[in-house]
């Protein structure tokens, strides 16, 4: 599959390339693209790419670091990097240009933490002379964050710039979708709804030919020899060791909808008291999950808050793998299969809710200061809600389409929220987004915010059944 987009980033990258010394720290989840993104960057420059294994020791990996940079750069023999400061002191004195990059630089954390402060030495008293560009990249965002904004770190303000990449963004995916062979808009909004935006999913529907839903689960998942069979549960083993079932009970619990501490707790038989450590590494370390709170609370540890799914596969695997593993285990693949897509349209709603309502909050950013969801503690919610000095907008977000009858009673339930929301001011609009909405028109001349999947750049989605 070609690369796709990350044109800015990577201008940042050559602008930082061609002004050494430079130092740039590249971050985000899991299966983002950071490795896609760097390896596109180096494809024609000398680099030295060092991954940072967790399994192994500081000597192992260094000797292995020291064969591979005389391999690389072609050195004589007599020259040594198999220590930390031989490695540093050679890489900082080198006389060409050249591109270093250390992968999952936060491991250092735990396997050496010295390391750390080794960098900022040299980075501190050899740098001004040498022509490196230095590129740290790390899947734990909370990690690298720590050791290159906190003020106590050795590398706090060293970098030139932090990047953060981010999932691809649903048009983007339905673009990538199309480029491989699938063309039926449905079967594109299927594969979105359950790979997300992350790219390295997508990787594999070209690998396997998968063009529909149903390619991609016969394919992908449901055989005994599928490439994401084990996908949670080897990225959380790999993490979090013999503690990972209490991290498979958890996203089990939020995949069932359970989303505040208590209700976490509840559901897997466990004292809130010692669930913030679990949370802090689902949500920073892996990104797996996010703490949402309302748009209407400014305090964002605010306890109305609630944990939500920020990736679709790892929600789907969660909900129908994970707590169906005896099924899935023995084989019964057919029985799995038809269960999924029995519920498919119920289960990917609320992906569905999370899809519109980022293309809304694309499209609206300029005219809103906030823009979210909102709910109370007695249950009510409402899937957008849009303030700004100059009116405030509300949305109900559906994942079917509406008749002009269906919208309309949507919009007076809507109406009836409104005044549970605390401290508006200014005029409201009411809306409604779905799949299609019949009679738009004449809502949109009453003054409704209407908006179709058309309308968001989605395409016309005909020929699906509502639910």
């Amino acid at each position: 599959m070609r690369f796709y987009n990350r044109e800015r980033e990577l201008a940042l990258m050559e602008q930082l390339k061609n002004a050494p010394p430079s130092f740039l720290v590249v971050t985000g989840r899991r299966r983002v693209g950071k490795t896609e993104l760097i390896r596109e960057f180096c494809r024609d420059k000398k680099t030295l790419y060092y991954y940072v294994d967790q399994n192994k020791s500081i000597d192992i990996m260094m000797d292995e670091f020291g064969r591979y940079t005389a391999t690389i750069l072609d050195m004589p023999g007599y020259v040594k990097t198999d220590s930390p400061e031989s490695l540093l002191e050679f890489l900082f004195s080198y006389e060409h240009p050249v591109v270093v990059v250390f992968d999952e630089f936060q491991r250092f954390l735990k396997i050496h933490p010295s390391f750390i402060s080794q960098v900022q030495r040299f980075w501190d008293t050899k740098s001004k002379t040498s022509r490196i560009f230095f590129i740290i990249s790390g899947s734990s965002v909370g990690m690298i964050r720590k050791i290159f904004l906190d003020g106590e770190s050795p590398l706090f303000k060293r970098a030139d710039n932090i990047l953060t990449l981010r999932p691809f963004l649903p048009r983007d995916c339905l673009v990538i979708l199309a480029d491989l062979g699938v063309n039926d808009p449905e079967a594109q909004l299927d594969l979105y709804l359950l790979f997300g935006g992350t790219i390295y999913y997508y990787t594999f529907l070209e690998k396997y030919r998968c063009t529909s839903l149903e390619d991609a689960l016969d394919s992908l998942v449901l055989n005994d020899l599928a490439p994401f069979r084990r996908e949670m549960s080897d990225v959380l083993i790999e993490e979090f060791g013999r503690e990972h079932a209490t991290y498979h009970e958890i996203l089990a619990a939020i995949a069932e909808g359970k989303g505040a501490q208590k209700e976490i707790a509840d559901f897997i038989h466990l004292p809130p008291t010692s669930l913030p450590s679990y949370l802090k590494d689902l949500t920073d370390l892996l990104g797996i999950i996010e703490y949402r709170v309302p748009v209407t609370e400014h305090d964002r540890r605010s306890k109305m808050g609630r944990y939500i799914f920020s990736d679709n596969f790892f929600r789907f695997y969660a909900r129908y793998i994970y707590r169906n593993m005896s099924l899935y285990q023995g084989g019964q693949y057919g029985l799995l299969k038809d269960r999924i897509l029995s519920e498919w349209k119920g289960f990917c709603g609320r992906a569905f809710e999370e899809m519109v309502r980022t293309l809304l909050i694309e499209d609206l950013a300029g005219q809103y200061e906030h823009i979210g969801s909102w709910w109370n503690r007695r249950g009510d919610e409402i899937d957008l809600l849009a303030l700004g000095p100059a009116g405030n907008l509300a949305v109900e977000i559906k994942n079917r389409h509406l008749s002009q009858s269906e919208a309309r009673s949507l919009l007076s339930l809507l109406d009836q929220k409104i005044p549970l929301v605390k401290d508006l001011s200014g005029p409201m609009t009411l809306g409604v987004a779905a799949r299609t909405v019949e009679g738009k028109e004449d809502l949109v001349r009453e003054g409704y915010f209407i908006r179709e999947l058309s309308d968001l750049g989605i395409g016309r989605i005909t020929g699906l059944d509502s639910h």
